[in-house]
């Protein structure tokens, strides 16, 4: 009998595969009945057996439900021109079939592990002693950034782009979304009573699943949450758990820089696929899924191919009331979310040494939204300066070397650059703001790891003071930790949102993940200072989801439709 194939298109993400709200049980006999639904259906994709798709298949999340689900379903491979970086690890770490259409992708190391059964299997029998792990034979040659992190972390004079290597990690991170399956599968496999290979090198935060239940009854969500506390204590981790009820100490990506526990140089693997955040302050960090995580407890590192990496340059005065969140969607207007898969991006440049660090998470952030697994950024003064106050000690400065090979190199004058909007439902829909059609909203959403920063909320400040927001819109901001909001109360823009008609929320992820109030309705349109517009990401799958920068936002909120045009007498004065 011929096999029944699903003809998909190109950029297939994470929550097109499995949204996040089906997430809170993880049971695969569950989840296989929601691939693809908004794509295809409830239980539509049970009747096929391969799945073709174009380029960036899995990009997003770094969810590794999306290949569980896609395997429980009964897909025996998934053929793409190609896969998002983590969705591939992923794959390759449970089982999941991947081929890359006219592409080889044989690798000794990887194909060991699909040998073994993989990953977990890989590493028990490391651990017996009956698998090593070769050195690397890549002759002596100039190298970036990524590169001799990499090469140091893994125990080599040199490493090239392509191979696959064991990096030893110096921070593990998970969250309430992810982290109780984490530990369920390390201790299923590596025994009940066997200890973490450094507790003080693993940190867990409850920021992601914690306000579900303000939009929906969801127990699973809660049973997450104090499945992780309880492991938190069991292996003696660093917990950063709740304040209040459905309170974050903060969003993991913002917390942990805030906490003095990023500094440059260190290798960083998190839950979560903006976990690209930390490379702003010149350290190498990716997303990884649930076995990876559960993998780097037992062994304390974790296979990665070695990235090659794209530059990105960015020069010219940048025109008053352009941030950071309107630079980074420009780039990926240029380049798209297929510009820089399974690569690094170092963003240099005079425009680059003005940033603040805010700023620069922001580009950080969102550098995955191009498919790269880390956005790099070379630590300076300003770098220097931000880890002095967090009570950080020296550091020592990586830079690549003068000849190192770069896959690509772009240059970008953003002395024009408009307030740039990306339109649903992808992140590099974008245009300049000129060019959009007059677009009504009734939602407006500052927050998240990306939009929720002290930078964030003063730029919605200075726009909301003296107005109001308009009669049909819902505006809420959410504080992405407490330190924030600490700040932001002090600097009074509480009082100028409360004033203005905003609803301050509590710190944490929500509505970015369809997990908290500030969700699109049907057929409801917002605009949002966050990183993704995914169908069904941020609520009703018939929503439509604008990004902006938080000005534009705020403005927006005050016009009742999009707009970065706002005369007002604060502004005129200035």
């Amino acid at each position: 009998m011929q096999e029944k194939v699903l003809q998909l298109g190109d950029d297939i993400n994470t929550d097109d595969i499995i949204p996040a709200h089906r997430t809170t049980n993880p049971d695969p006999d569950r989840l296989k009945h929601y691939v693809l639904e908004h794509l295809i259906g409830i239980d539509s994709l049970l009747q096929y057996q391969v799945i073709e798709a174009g380029a960036n298949f899995g990009c997003g999340s770094s969810r590794e439900y999306a290949p569980i689900a896609i395997k429980a379903a009964g897909i025996k491979l998934v053929r793409a021109r190609s896969f998002a970086e983590i969705f591939y690890r992923n794959s390759i770490n449970i089982g999941l079939n991947l081929e890359i259409i006219d592409q080889s992708q044989d690798n000794p190391v990887v194909r060991a592990i699909a040998k073994a059964g993989g990953l977990i299997p890989f590493n028990q029998q490391r651990l017996q002693g009956k698998v090593t792990i070769p050195q690397s034979n890549t002759a002596a040659r100039p190298m970036t950034m990524t590169e001799k992190m990499l090469a140091a972390a893994s125990g080599n004079d040199y490493v090239q782009p392509g191979e696959v290597i064991f990096a030893q990690v110096d921070l593990a991170m998970s969250h309430d979304a992810i982290a109780a399956p984490v530990f369920q599968l390390f201790h299923q496999y590596f025994g009940s009573d066997t200890q973490i290979w450094d507790s003080n090198k693993v940190v867990l935060v409850a920021d992601h699943f914690i306000q579900v239940n303000d939009i929906r009854s969801d127990p699973q969500a809660i049973k997450l949450y104090e499945q992780m506390v309880g492991f938190a204590h069991q292996h003696n981790c660093q917990l950063f758990d709740l304040v209040s009820p459905g309170e974050a100490s903060g969003i993991c990506h913002v917390l942990l820089p805030e906490q003095g526990l990023i500094h440059p140089g260190m290798i960083i693997a998190g839950t979560d696929s903006h976990s690209c955040t930390y490379g702003a302050f010149g350290s190498f960090s990716t997303g990884v899924g649930t076995t990876d995580m559960a993998n780097i407890l037992a062994t304390g590192d974790m296979w990665i191919r070695v990235p090659p990496t794209i530059v990105i340059e960015l020069s010219g005065t940048l025109p008053e009331h352009i941030s950071a969140k309107d630079i980074m969607l420009f780039i990926l207007g240029q380049i798209g979310c297929q510009g820089a898969i399974a690569k690094v991006i170092e963003f240099r440049g005079s425009i680059i040494e003005q940033l603040a660090i805010d700023e620069r998470m922001t580009l950080s952030n969102m550098a995955v939204e191009c498919g790269a697994i880390c956005g790099l950024i070379a630590p300076d003064t300003i770098t220097s300066k931000y880890l002095q106050d967090k009570n950080q000690g020296e550091f020592i400065t990586i830079t690549g070397d003068l000849d190192a090979e770069y896959e690509e190199i772009y240059q970008f004058d953003l002395s024009e650059l408009e307030p740039q909007i990306a339109c649903p439902p992808k992140p590099d829909r974008v245009v300049s703001i000129s060019e959009l059609p007059e677009v009504p909203i009734t939602l407006a959403f500052i927050g998240s790891c990306t939009g929720g920063k002290l930078t964030d909320l003063a730029e919605a400040a200075k726009v909301l003071k003296n107005q109001h927001v308009a009669p049909e819109v819902n505006m809420y901001v959410v504080p992405a930790s407490q330190l924030v909001r600490q700040q932001a109360e002090d600097l009074g823009y509480f009082a100028i949102f409360e004033q203005a008609g905003v609803q301050i929320l509590k710190s944490g992820c929500g509505a970015c993940i369809n997990s908290g109030r500030g969700v699109l309705g049907k057929k409801e349109t917002g605009i949002y200072a966050t990183n993704r517009n995914f169908t069904g990401r941020t609520g009703d799958p018939t929503g439509k989801n604008y990004l902006a920068s938080p000005r534009v936002v705020s403005i927006s909120a005050i016009q009742g439709k999009i707009s970065d045009q706002l005369v007002s007498l604060h502004e005129s004065n200035e």
